[in-house]
């Protein structure tokens, strides 16, 4: 037989309470929970609504009958699940409503002292129930051990009294708190995101798109790095540094701009000049050095960028291009 599933659920008891007659064993509606199965931590779906409510009473009448007759034990809540001392013994299961507070599969109990010791004396917090699942997650039973009194949750929400799996933002935990703000302030989650799993989905997507972001800016950034390699190469074959036709020595100095651009500029600047490559333009102020050209292909980008503030660099540079064709030739 599958092992029965222990999922804790999230409410806590106010220390002024008094012990309940009655507490929500599971809250309405469909919920995604991570549980234990096995001692193996497990994600599973759970559909909570009056059938689940009908089917445990089911399963705890006929356990109660089999008691009362000496055949079996008597359905329990123990603490931990370590399926030891009794804290509370259940009576009774209801459906009551789909009010998330008061609503859902209700126990009545009957507590045993060590219970209301342990409940009183704040030593617990939180109940944990145990219950098996078919493949559509709806329940469809429970063990003699229908769950117990813990101190860690799964289900995301529950009535009044012991509570779970909701990220504490209490005072008690302004770290916590204060992480929860930076992360709403920056929209990486919702302002109404407050469950750990709703929290942690959340963030998953936002850090997926600011990985595809950045991936974004470092390839506009290495396109523009390479856009002003090639302008620094084209500038020192105009100055007769280096040989038009020499691809390989074109790509080597480009490779290497890309790597260190200030020292590579350097080292262009440090070339001699060949006459015989030299080619002749029709602009008087042309400086035949790799620095002089970079500053000038630099004020005009500089203008144009003025004059198109949301424009990209490859715009820019086409444009800085077209309308100066002197300094990229």
């Amino acid at each position: 037989m599958t092992a029965p599933l222990h999922a804790a659920f999230s409410t806590a008891l106010a220390a002024d309470a008094a012990l309940p007659a009655d507490i929500q064993f599971m809250p309405p509606g469909r919920h995604r929970i991570r549980a234990s199965q096995g001692g193996k931590p497990v994600s599973v779906e759970v559909a909570v609504n009056e059938a689940t409510a009908a089917v445990l009473q089911t399963f705890l009448a006929a356990k109660l009958t089999a008691a009362a007759a000496g055949s079996d034990d008597r359905p329990f809540f123990d603490f931990n699940h370590e399926d030891r001392e009794a804290s509370a013994w259940p009576t009774e299961f209801y459906w009551a409503g789909d009010d998330p507070q008061s609503g859902g599969v209700r126990a009545r109990i009957e507590w045993s002292d060590a219970g209301k010791s342990a409940v009183t004396g704040k030593t617990f917090r939180r109940f944990s129930p145990t219950f098996h699942l078919n493949a559509s997650g709806e329940v469809t039973g429970s063990e003699i051990n229908m769950g117990g009194l813990v101190n860690r949750a799964a289900f995301k929400q529950i009535a009044a009294l012991f509570a779970g799996s909701r990220i504490d933002t209490a005072p008690a935990q302004p770290l916590m708190q204060n992480l929860l703000e930076l992360l709403r302030s920056q929209s990486l989650i919702s302002a109404t995101a407050t469950d750990e799993a709703e929290i942690v989905a959340q963030l998953s997507v936002s850090v997926d798109a600011l990985h595809a972001k950045v991936a974004g800016l470092e390839t506009s950034v290495a396109t523009q790095a390479r856009a002003r390699a090639e302008s620094l190469v084209e500038t020192a074959v105009l100055a007769g540094r280096l040989p038009a036709k020499d691809t390989d020595a074109r790509d080597f100095w480009v490779e290497a701009l890309v790597r260190d651009e200030a020292k590579t500029i350097k080292a262009l600047d440090a070339l001699a000049v060949n006459p015989v490559l030299t080619r002749i333009t029709p602009a008087d102020d042309f400086k035949a050095t790799a620095g002089s050209q970079i500053t000038r292909q630099e004020a005009a980008f500089a203008a144009i960028r003025a004059a198109n503030p949301n424009a990209d660099f490859q715009t820019i540079y086409s444009k800085a291009k077209a309308e100066n064709p002197d300094l990229f030739r």
